[in-house]
């Protein structure tokens, strides 16, 4: 999808890119039964960056390495290296809905680090939505809390946070000519780095287990969940304010949670529905327009 195409319809690239994280979690915990994590992790942003490489050459001719290899390098250390191999241990070793509170601490750590480096303004009523949308995700995942969590798999997660927000920050940036380059050659580099810690951290391209289910879930994943997403989610970021954006995949879990009451029939608690109301306040005050004067 173009720039300008996001640009004439925001709204619908933001639903779409919702509904795709929505089911993220869930499809990933699939794939970690069939794959050891950092491979699972290596072969995903492989696989995208491949498909996005055909589509960057079809659409963009030669990338412009002379003037972005050092942003490029960014994000294949921050977007891909350090957010889907720390993401992916964090949900390895945490509950599925604990992971995704501490990977939505995201959207505060970009606030501030777009009003320092970009120069976005973090109002009191933007700052009052991204702790009131974190304080929602909360809620609706804090009924999955059960037992002693990983110290491990809690600083993976802030970790993966962290990266996210340099990454999709340096991006703004950067402001490259081309989303799909920006893309395809950090997820090519990111992902073989990710395969060659996961083999040298001991694990073994014996251990996945090629399965119909695996097969389709790794598609997927490549497809969809990264080349699809990340080109939907650069293209948002480079249209608006990277911190409003930010704020509003508080929605993501919320979009979980829905899925889960309607088609798997999960009950529907209290908390779950304060969580939700706190989410969609959140995101609301995050996308309130500033005051003059």
């Amino acid at each position: 999808m173009s720039r300008p195409c996001i640009a004439r319809h925001p709204h619908l690239a933001l639903i779409g890119l919702i509904l795709i994280w929505g089911v993220g979690y869930p499809i990933m915990k699939i794939g970690l039964a069939y794959c050891p994590p950092l491979l699972f992790a290596g072969l995903r942003a492989v696989g995208g960056g491949l498909l996005l490489t055909a589509l960057a050459l079809r659409h963009d001719g030669r990338p412009d390495l002379a003037g972005t290899w050092r942003a490029l390098l960014v994000s294949a250390v921050f977007n891909v290296l350090l957010f889907f191999g720390l993401s992916t241990l964090s949900v390895q070793l945490l509950p599925a809905g604990i992971a995704s509170v501490v990977l939505y601490l995201q959207p505060v750590f970009i606030a501030g680090l777009a009003h320092v480096w970009l120069g976005e303004r973090l109002t009191s009523t933007k700052m009052a939505g991204l702790l009131l949308g974190f304080s929602g995700v909360a809620a609706i995942m804090v009924q999955g809390m059960h037992g002693t969590l990983s110290p491990s798999g809690l600083a993976y997660g802030v970790g993966s946070a962290a990266a996210w927000a340099l990454g999709t920050v340096a991006f703004k940036r950067a402001a490259p000519r081309s989303i799909l380059w920006f893309i395809a050659l950090p997820f090519l580099l990111g992902g073989l780095l990710i395969v060659a810690s996961g083999l040298a951290f001991g694990e073994r391209w014996a251990d996945i287990a090629w399965t119909p289910t695996f097969v389709l879930v790794l598609a997927y994943g490549s497809a969809v969940g990264l080349a699809l997403s990340w080109t939907l989610w650069l293209a948002l970021v480079a249209a608006g304010e990277a911190s409003r954006m930010a704020g509003n995949t508080f929605l993501v879990p919320l979009v979980s949670v829905a899925a889960g009451t309607l088609f798997l029939g999960e009950p529907l608690t209290a908390m779950l529905a304060v969580g939700g109301l706190a989410v969609m306040a959140g995101v609301y005050l995050v996308n309130r327009p500033a005051v003059a004067g």
